[in-house]
């Protein structure tokens, strides 16, 4: 086939030509998908991390690219109708693809950099040209097989032809190197699909213009019209597939390889993090995967295992684990290490609670691990060497305070026990003094001797006061040893509290005080120590006689069946001169009273209302007080009507 640039003849002689719409579709259709495979592998160029990577995708890219313009091209040509067969020039046809390939990957070189600027307009004239190239040669290959086809260009619209391809081609780059690289998402792809559209119609465009630009002439006046040997169904669907598979290929590769890259990313991002924290935790960590060998450690964990040798990860445990020992590290291990090293890795293979482990230099280690199901074991140490020093010296000084109490309570006791086995020898010698001075008196009276009588009954009331602080000390005692008793019996109730108050009258009557007495008139028998029960309401009644002057003084028996079992309630009040708080918070505590004033001015020892208080606790009561300064106190005893057997 001859090819001229057109020389002016009659074009009335020149061939007829027509076009298949759906193949100038499709052709159009298979240069936009070949151009988004081709952005996208710019993209994925872009974000290689290699330079062997890159350099495939650059392969890649320009291929499907310059096949897909190739296919559109050839497809293209497979829509023009002529009113003579051709076919086409094997060789000639696959050299057409070389330079689209060619400028395919000088363009996604140059489109691919980070930054390109002016290097668009280079990138959009080396693919026009590329494209133009290929578009001529391959018109080249046409061939007319019933008679000599001759093809002439109008020179002005081929010079068209190929500046509408580089504009066009200029405008797609443009716009996906500043639409598509400042976008995410879906506002990328819209982007993308944009700028292959636009490089779609400028190969189109292109390839049509060109098409223009060319004028068909037979060589003979009468052409026969013969069918041509080609197929071309057959050739558009195979070239049609191949491209869209290749393109299709493509795309599919970038997306896949797109994610796969995120996803190695996410997951170096997380692993940073994850070392991170971990190379934060105070504690020594540890993971050691099902085989027991080391996965990951932290450089705490390091310095606490540092016996000479590095660890590094696929270490086995038991082999860390005898090396320490065998450096002297962990002293639990000296003289036993096999012993010793079985039952770690009993523990260490079925963990169960934490334990310390004693290691070189006086430290503790609190070893913590965990088994992870389908992961291995996680281990933290943690150095309690300051809080093991702490407990060693708190235990020191626990087994040394209780070897003191031991010491007090045995002096403490053998004290008790001396007098509580004094009592005899002490009281013997009073009631003799107490005797011997009222047969005195007696004789001392009859004699009228009345200065005698005087010094007498100094003596005789001395040696009253002194037996009863005696027996108050020796009751105290008694209670402290654990030798007091109780002598249960039923006791009348009125016949005791008669005795009592006449038992006490005198010191009532002695302050100028009035006593009132109210009594239930139904009070069941009560069954306590008799003896106790009177001291316990002679303390109380003598108490509000002796700090109550010009005053009064109540004593109430009342029964309490609130509870399942009745109660006998004892109540003392009086109008005396009262406590505080402070007071009343120590007043049954041992040889305590209100304040030392009182002491020199009331007398006593302070044990009356101690011993009282632990009477009324050993018969099953309780005693409890409310006192206002200046106005008086209110004690009131609580005892169980029947007090065991």
């Amino acid at each position: 086939m001859n090819h001229y640039f057109y020389d002016g003849r009659d074009l009335s002689t020149a061939l007829e030509t027509s076009y298949d719409a759906s193949l100038v579709v499709q052709s159009i259709a298979i240069a936009s998908l070949a151009s988004y495979a081709a952005l996208s592998v710019a993209g994925r160029i872009r974000a290689a991390e290699s330079s062997n990577k890159r350099s495939i995708w650059l392969l890649v890219g320009s291929f499907t690219m310059g096949g897909g313009v190739w296919a559109m091209h050839f497809i293209a040509m497979l829509a023009l109708k002529l009113p003579i067969a051709v076919s086409y020039d094997v060789f000639i046809t696959v050299l057409s693809t070389v330079p689209v390939i060619l400028t395919s990957y000088v363009m996604l070189e140059v489109i691919s950099r980070p930054k390109i600027s002016k290097l668009i307009i280079l990138a959009s004239v080396v693919m026009g040209l590329g494209i133009g190239a290929m578009h001529y040669i391959g018109m080249a290959a046409m061939q007319g097989i019933s008679s000599q086809l001759i093809m002439m260009f109008e020179s002005r619209l081929v010079g068209i032809s190929v500046l509408t391809a580089v504009v066009l081609s200029g405008v797609a780059l443009t716009i996906d190197f500043l639409v598509g690289r400042n976008k995410k998402g879906s506002d990328a792809i819209l982007a993308k699909i944009g700028a292959a559209l636009i490089m779609g119609f400028a190969v189109s465009g292109m390839h049509y213009s060109g098409m223009a630009a060319t004028y068909f002439f037979a060589d003979d006046s009468s052409p026969n019209l013969v069918q041509s040997s080609l197929n071309s169904a057959a050739l558009v669907f195979w070239v049609s597939f191949t491209s869209v598979l290749i393109a299709s290929l493509a795309i599919f590769i970038t997306i896949v390889d797109s994610r796969i890259q995120q996803a190695t990313r996410e997951e170096a991002v997380s692993r940073s993090r994850m070392r991170e924290a971990i190379e934060s935790i105070a504690d020594g960590f540890c993971l050691f995967d099902m085989e027991d060998c080391l996965v990951e450690c932290n450089q705490r964990y390091r310095e606490i295992m540092a016996y000479g040798s590095p660890i590094i990860p696929g270490m086995p445990f038991e082999a860390i684990m005898r090396e320490a020992a065998e450096d002297g590290l962990i002293l639990d291990a000296d003289g036993c290490l096999d012993e010793w090293l079985s039952e770690r890795m009993t523990r260490h293979r079925s963990p169960r609670e934490n334990f310390v482990e004693h290691f070189r230099n006086d430290r503790w280690m609190r070893v913590s691990e965990r088994r992870v199901w389908n992961t291995g074991t996680v281990a933290i140490l943690t150095d309690i060497t300051e809080l093991k020093q702490t407990e060693i010296e708190l235990s020191k000084a626990i087994a040394e305070a209780q070897k003191a109490r031991a010491v007090a309570e045995e002096a403490n006791s053998a004290k008790s026990d001396f007098l509580a086995n004094m009592s005899h020898e002490l009281r013997t010698p009073m009631n003799a003094i107490i005797g011997y001075s009222e047969m005195l008196l007696e004789d001392a009276r009859a004699s009228k001797l009345d200065d005698t009588v005087s010094d007498l009954l100094k003596i005789h009331s001395s040696a009253v006061h002194l037996l009863s602080v005696i027996n108050e000390i020796l009751d105290l005692s008694k209670i402290e040893a654990g030798k007091m008793e109780l002598y249960m019996e039923e006791i009348h109730l009125p016949s005791v509290i008669s005795e009592v108050t006449n038992t006490v009258q005198p010191i009532i009557d002695k302050n100028v005080n009035k006593l009132r007495i109210h009594c239930s008139e139904v009070i069941p028998l009560i069954k306590a120590d008799s003896i106790k029960l009177r001291q316990i309401l002679l303390n109380l009644l003598s108490n509000a006689g002796k700090f109550t002057h010009g005053g009064e003084i109540n004593f109430t028996v009342s029964v309490d069946n609130a509870l399942d079992d009745d109660w006998i309630v004892f109540t003392v009040s009086d109008t005396g001169i009262g406590m505080s708080t402070e007071q009343v918070d120590k007043v049954f505590d041992a040889f305590t009273q209100a304040d030392n004033s009182t002491t020199r001015k009331y007398g006593g020892t302070g044990l009356g209302l101690t011993i009282t208080k632990k009477f009324c606790e050993m018969m099953g009561g309780s005693i409890s007080v409310e006192s206002v300064p200046a106005v008086g106190s209110v004690f009131i005893v609580k005892l169980p009507a029947v007090i065991g057997s």
